[in-house]
């Protein structure tokens, strides 16, 4: 009579032995499958890390060209920043420096808050000035570069002016008609006396010694 237990344990282990294969083949298909997803994955990713380096290095070589070329065929580089720099190195107003540029003085102030981009034949246009020298700039303006307003003067200033304003006139007025100013004519008397001053003493010295 064969042993009971042992026919028991053999099958036990020949089911364990088919569950655990069946369990272990799903799992290896799951492992295959994630295996090759994380391969199209890798292979996404390097394809997009290429395409974006070629996009950055295509974009940083439009700009060089279009500096090395004159900016007719690439695209020209501008930065409010620029337009500041640029108009404080030759010293002009806004004014001034639109009148050069072709532009209203609103459109400058645009440019370098950031609140507007010049076309493309403006911007054009700016970049060839870039490139010139200041004494021509300034001479392309007539001149106009480098003058600034004073201050203006403050209340006391314009009423110390306003009250001298007639007296300056009365004095343009005298001296024109030939008559001495004011100040002259009040020296001329204490110019008499010093002269006459000597004339006295020598006069009362030469009485008191006749009385002797």
């Amino acid at each position: 009579m064969p042993n009971v237990m042992g026919v028991l344990r053999a099958e036990i282990r020949r089911l364990a032995r088919k569950e655990t294969k069946e369990a272990v083949r799903d799992l290896k298909r799951q492992v295959t499958a994630l295996r090759r997803r994380l391969a199209a994955t890798k292979k996404r990713i390097g394809d997009v890390e290429r395409t974006a380096q070629r996009a950055g290095s295509s974009r940083a070589a439009a700009p060089a060209r279009g500096e090395a070329g004159g900016g007719d065929g690439g695209q020209i580089r501008f930065s409010p920043r620029w337009v500041k720099v640029h108009r404080a190195k030759l010293g002009m107003s806004r004014r001034v420096y639109a009148k050069l540029v072709g532009v209203s003085p609103q459109t400058i102030l645009l440019w370098e808050t950031n609140k507007a981009r010049p076309r493309r034949a403006t911007l054009a246009t700016w970049r060839s000035l870039r490139g010139r020298g200041i004494r021509e700039l300034k001479a392309a303006v007539g001149g106009e570069a480098g003058r600034k307003r004073g201050p203006k003067p403050g209340r006391k200033a314009r009423a110390a002016a306003r009250k001298a304003a007639p007296k300056r006139r009365r004095a343009a007025a005298r001296k024109k008609a030939g008559r001495p100013a004011r100040g002259a004519r009040r020296a001329a008397p204490k110019a008499r006396r010093a002269k006459a001053a000597p004339k006295r003493r020598r006069a009362t010295r030469g009485g008191r010694a006749k009385k002797k």
